[in-house]
């Protein structure tokens, strides 16, 4: 039996992701294969290439992945990512997907003709930024002629690379549905991310039913996406979860 994992996008609550890893590792269950979006992107394209899901949790933890993060003055985003900052490199240690041992898929959508791609080939470094570049925080990369943002806003857990190749497909979600309506109207920032995040749950929905096992928990929506104080304990919980299913 092959088994592929599909990490959805959803910020700092990638330490969910990692906990899961983490516990594949312990137990010796290998992946064959991964599709991300988003930070999702990055751990698995990080972890097909070789990085444990301990050693991601502390470069995430640490001060230089923060330093890798700049103002970027509101031209075209509030941040950008210093790709040429040696955290990164440490943290994507293979420069092209197709060098990668297993196969990995990022997905990014471009600006210009307005579809949405799924990589297995091209720079790491690149189309993992790219399928990060949450607009407005972040500018859109651009990538061989194309200007790229993230591709969770059309397609938050990317399962259809993964389809019809006989892998046993996990999915893990970072922003299952939230029944409980927080009012936001009085606070825009609020109101806009809800919108923004809303459009990241429906466009999952496919995923979510065509998945042949579907990882999350309610608790995650206690961890704050744009904070790294948490990740310890978001880590905690994916390690948790996991034990249910493998």
């Amino acid at each position: 039996m092959s088994f592929a994992l599909v990490l959805s996008g959803g910020a700092a609550r990638g330490a969910f992701h990692l906990g899961v890893l983490h516990f594949l590792e312990e137990q010796n269950i290998k992946i064959e294969a991964y599709s991300g979006s988003s930070i999702g992107a990055i751990i698995c394209t990080s972890h097909a290439s070789g990085v444990k899901a301990k050693e991601q949790l502390k470069i995430f933890s640490s001060k230089d992945i923060k330093k890798a993060i700049k103002f970027n003055y509101l031209k075209k985003g509030l941040f950008r990512i210093d790709e040429k900052h040696p955290i990164l490199k440490e943290l994507l240690p293979i420069n092209n997907l197709e060098e990668i041992p297993k196969k990995v898929y990022i997905n990014a959508y471009d600006l210009k003709t307005k579809k949405l791609y799924y990589f297995d080939k091209g720079n790491t470094h690149s189309l993992c930024m790219a399928s990060s570049a949450l607009p407005p925080l972040f500018k859109p990369i651009n990538y061989k002629n194309m200007q790229l943002i993230d591709g969770g806003l059309f397609d938050n857990m990317p399962i259809k690379p993964l389809e019809n190749k006989n892998y046993t497909i996990y999915t893990l979600d970072l922003l299952p549905h939230q029944s409980k309506e927080n009012n936001t109207k009085n606070n825009p920032f609020k109101f806009v991310k809800r919108k923004i995040f809303t459009q990241f749950i429906e466009n999952a929905k496919y995923s979510k039913i065509h998945s042949d096992y579907y990882i999350t928990s309610p608790k995650i929506h206690q961890f704050k996406m744009f904070t790294f104080k948490e990740l310890k304990d978001c880590f905690n919980l994916g390690y948790k979860e996991a034990q249910k299913y493998f």
